[in-house]
């Protein structure tokens, strides 16, 4: 499964789509990014059948595409002290949901909601990986960048899901959204030559 990015600089405001361009997903973070304790909400096309009775009843918008969203969750970024994630109904401090691991915390490890198996997420140098992490290190997720076709061949930035886990896509989406913000400014610290953070606070 593979979920393509619109705008993969800003993996915060940005939609998710298909192969065939239909949104699947959308990330928004209102605000200044010189704004302390933004909030990045994250919603979810609303299944096909919710959509047409919507229609019928009169309070469809029509723009192209899918029109409806749900939201899916959302997240309170903190400079000082965690960030807090706003999922499942459930309001929790980051550290505590997907709590940092390793030496250089590059690391993420959460336990799934309604799987129960462990997962962890690796933020590298170019792009974020999520395997089992039970052992086996069985591929779950990987993202991709964008290619402009300079070298090869152009290819849109996606998250690829694998085979066995796209009933999980909901929170890995929600988990990419988080570790490639934290991975994006290690990466921009690293250019500038100041020493990689992670992301203070989260």
């Amino acid at each position: 499964m593979n979920i393509y990015l619109t705008n993969h600089a800003r993996v915060r405001n940005t939609n998710f789509c298909d192969e065939a361009g239909q949104v699947l997903y959308k990330s928004d973070t209102p605000g200044s990014c010189l704004s302390c304790n933004r909030t990045t909400k994250i919603s979810k096309a609303a299944p096909y059948e919710k959509q047409a009775y919507e229609k019928q009843d009169d309070r469809s918008t029509t723009d192209g595409g899918s029109d409806h969203f749900d939201d899916l969750a959302a997240i309170e970024w903190h400079t000082l002290g965690s960030s807090v994630l706003t999922y499942g109904g459930l309001e929790r401090p980051m550290k505590e949901f997907m709590p940092s691991k390793g030496i250089f915390a590059q690391h993420r490890v959460f336990t799934a909601p309604g799987d129960g198996r462990s997962f962890r997420w690796t933020l590298g140098t170019c792009t974020s990986s999520l395997v089992l992490d039970d052992g086996s290190k069985t591929p779950v997720a990987q993202s991709h960048r964008s290619n402009s076709g300079v070298l090869g061949k152009p290819r849109q930035a996606r998250l690829e899901i694998f085979a066995g886990f796209e009933h999980l896509v909901d929170v890995i989406l929600v988990g990419y959204v988080f570790v490639e913000k934290l991975r994006k400014e290690r990466e921009c610290a690293a250019k500038s030559g100041a020493a990689g953070g992670g992301g203070g606070g989260a």
